[in-house]
């Protein structure tokens, strides 16, 4: 990170998301933690900083981190694997699973972000990634049925709204079935 300034807004900007996250220096040490990856891991922020990544990753799974890292240095990459908790919690095999998204920060630094895989969470992590798209999908709809459509674009945009309006209908009934998503 180039300045001060920049790591503090990282650094902000990391504790505010609904993710684990970490910042790496270029030799793969945690030099940042927020409070959600320590959660996960079930461990302090402190105790994890000054800590190499590949510590906290499942043995057999360091060759896919150490790969993982080499592809982010030009640019994102993303990695599943198996972290294990101090606690030994987890439904007695004592790891996460876990999705790492790696992202360069320039000078050697990267940016790390967990997403927590286990069945439950999984779930609910897809379903608002999901409700996400579809927004988006709606509102290109909106804009496109404001633009003059020849007929076979007109019918394909009316498709896409029926299928997107069924996705929807399908999550609502997940919903309603599973209530904790």
């Amino acid at each position: 990170m180039p300045t001060a300034v920049s790591r503090a807004v990282i650094e902000v900007l990391l504790d505010r998301v609904n993710q684990g996250a970490v910042t790496l220096s270029p030799e793969g040490d945690v030099t940042y933690a927020n409070q959600r990856f320590a959660s996960m891991l079930s461990r302090g922020r402190g105790e994890l900083v000054g800590k190499r990544l590949t510590e906290l990753v499942a043995e057999p799974d360091r060759e896919t981190l150490a790969d993982a890292l080499a592809t982010s240095r030009d640019g994102a990459a993303q990695c599943r694997l198996s972290m294990p908790r101090r606690d030994g919690s987890d439904a007695g095999s004592g790891a996460l699973a876990a999705l790492l998204t790696f992202a360069p920060l320039g000078h050697g630094q990267t940016s790390c972000l967990a997403t927590d895989l286990t069945q439950g969470t999984h779930v609910s992590v897809l379903a608002h990634e999901v409700r996400n798209m579809l927004g988006t999908l709606r509102n290109s709809i909106e804009l496109l049925k404001r633009s003059s459509l020849d007929p076979d674009a007109e019918r394909a945009l009316e498709s896409i709204q029926r299928q997107s309006g069924r996705i929807l209908e399908l999550m609502e009934e997940l919903r309603r079935v599973n209530p904790k998503e």
